[in-house]
């Protein structure tokens, strides 16, 4: 994970753990950390091989979504980038965008880099979000 200006980018090849969705949320707690105060940010993240997790690992993943309310930066995007087949995407993508909606934040999935990098500068531009 590394922080590109106002963009965060992630990659994952699931399946994911708890243990391995606890390790994500440390690393972004630490790059959102180094978000101005009143900045916002999108998160971008790479998904290949599956997005399938047990129900742990999903409930430490909406934890962390929800954790990010509540610093002085404020999220208005996140996009999940399908990188090849990946299983579960069909399927998963709804839950990971309720857990996002769960915080006001839009989550697109998307099949392409460039696509998604449009829309997080397009999201980051709108003064509304």
């Amino acid at each position: 994970m590394v922080k590109d200006g106002a963009i965060i980018r992630a990659a994952g090849a699931g399946p994911f753990n708890v243990e391995a969705v606890a390790a994500y949320a440390r690393r972004m707690a630490q790059l959102v950390a180094g978000v101005e105060p009143g900045g916002r940010f999108v998160v971008i993240a790479h998904m290949s091989r599956s997005i399938l997790a047990p129900p742990d690992a999903w409930a430490a993943l909406d934890a962390s979504v929800r954790s990010r309310r509540l610093g002085p930066a404020r999220q208005v995007g996140a996009a999940w980038v399908r990188v090849g087949e990946v299983e579960g995407w069909a399927l998963m993508l709804p839950k990971i965008t309720a857990i996002y909606a769960a915080i006001d934040v839009p989550l697109r999935g998307f099949d392409d880099e460039a696509a998604a990098t449009a829309w997080a500068l397009d999201v980051l531009g709108s003064r509304d979000s």
